[in-house]
């Protein structure tokens, strides 16, 4: 019970009243419902490596695993655009971020790291590598 002898409200109760918090509760959903539509058209390979982000003005973010699943999602970002916005969505633009690792605090890595694997899909890893060996070669 609150002061006053009324009755706690409850945090689904909360979050009705204040349209702040109500707003970021639709955008999460709006997100993860897209996201579900995203995996449709992009297959399991590639949305695998993709995270659904922020949907806010008319923009929806998307977190890629790796620079390289970054630059092959952002060539479905027309495809992704057209196809939501026909789907009724009130989307103008998607945008393209890579995710950090955990911990990552960006710069140099430090001398004594070593590289590590790839979190690029397998096709995208291949199509890479057939890239740089025809740059050599050419």
């Amino acid at each position: 019970m609150a002061a006053g002898g009324a009755p706690a409200a409850s945090l689904h109760q909360w979050m009705q009243r204040t349209p702040t918090l109500l707003g970021l509760k639709q955008q999460a959903l709006d997100s993860r419902r897209m996201g579900a539509e995203l995996s449709r058209l992009l297959g399991a390979t590639l949305a695998g490596a993709v995270l659904p982000g922020r949907f806010a003005d008319a923009t929806w973010t998307l977190h890629a695993s790796s620079p390289a699943v970054a630059a092959k999602l952002k060539l479905h970002v027309p495809m992704l655009l057209l196809r939501l916005q026909g789907a009724g969505w009130p989307l103008a633009r998607i945008q393209v971020r890579v995710l950090m690792p955990q911990g990552a605090g960006g710069g140099a890595a430090p001398p004594a790291a070593r590289p590590q694997a790839s979190a690029a899909p397998p096709e995208v890893r291949e199509r890479l590598r057939s890239m740089r060996a025809a740059r050599r070669a050419g």
